[in-house]
């Protein structure tokens, strides 16, 4: 008699059977040492070290997916970066689970495009054993293929949408509202401490705070999805100059846990700017539309 491992992960079954033959259903791809180039520099701001990577097989052209492991200070995880038509467009850390069965990590991980317009779905697990990682990607009603699917998502927010109510809690624990703003512009950074782009984007985003700092109408406010002591231990080293907030549960519903995307509410509650990604000259952008904000007024 054949013996079967069941996985249970975020409501689907992934079935894996030790039998070379049934194992064939399933991608695979072995795990090596390192990581493309252009992830280097990411990993050594981020402070991540001993990496390894494989290449995810979409079935899409111009869709490209490396998945790996790393260590972050004394812990380990893994990561996932998205190529779409050869460009490195988003890179995050991500979570796992441990499977009481086999005591294989896994999950399913959405990765996010197009201004989180679209998504690609992965089920994954890393045999240990072996140092593979064997996936199918999923589709819209969760069912499983070798071929990734494109998801459209209907968003929450978007530009020319009115902005959604929305508490965070601040650092000192304070509640904070979008409401306790109307009638001023907000520019909202939505960030974690372990994304690469966010943490380029700081410095420009950090002249905007300086450039405005004596117009009231204007308001900085960044939210972060991340626990309290990380979030604390990140902003004793690096200075980000925007009012700090941390998100939760119903901010990642809306946001999506894809990293950073920039935000500006006119004075109406309308988003008139929606951007997602990072990089130095984001605040350029970010200026332009709150100077066509101001010059409204």
């Amino acid at each position: 008699m054949k013996q079967k491992l069941v996985l249970l992960t975020i409501g689907v079954f992934f079935s894996l059977s030790i039998n070379a033959q049934k194992t064939e259903r399933f991608l695979t791809s072995k795990i090596i040492s390192g990581c493309p180039l252009e992830i280097e520099p990411i990993a050594k701001e981020l402070g991540l070290s001993n990496l390894s990577y494989s290449n995810l097989e979409t079935g899409i052209d111009s869709i490209k997916v490396v998945f790996g492991e790393l260590t972050q200070g004394k812990s380990n995880g893994y990561w996932i970066s998205s190529y779409f038509n050869n460009k490195l467009v988003t890179f995050s850390t991500v979570e796992r689970l441990k499977n009481e069965s086999t005591q294989f990590p896994t999950n399913v991980t959405d990765i996010s495009y197009d201004n989180s317009s679209k998504k690609i779905s992965v089920q994954w697990m890393h045999n240990t054993s072996t140092n593979e990682i064997q996936y199918l990607w999923l589709n819209n009603n969760k069912q499983k293929s070798k071929i990734a699917t494109i998801i459209n998502i209907e968003k929450a927010i978007e530009k020319g949408k009115l902005f959604p109510s929305v508490t965070v809690e601040s650092l000192n624990g304070k509640s904070v509202s979008i409401k306790d703003f109307i009638g001023k512009c907000v520019v909202i950074n939505w960030w974690a401490t372990t994304c690469g782009p966010c943490i380029k984007e700081m410095p420009g985003l950090n002249s905007l705070v300086e450039k405005y700092k004596s117009n009231p109408e204007v308001v900085f406010l960044a939210i972060a999805f991340d626990k309290k002591e990380r979030l604390e231990k990140f902003l004793n080293s690096k200075n980000f100059n925007y009012i700090q907030t941390l998100g939760n549960n119903e901010t990642a519903k809306l946001f999506g846990e894809s990293f950073p995307k920039n935000i500006i509410v006119n004075p109406q509650g309308i988003i008139s700017f929606y951007s997602e990604g990072g990089n130095e000259n984001m605040y350029i952008a970010v200026d332009e539309e709150l100077k066509r904000q101001l010059n409204k007024e």
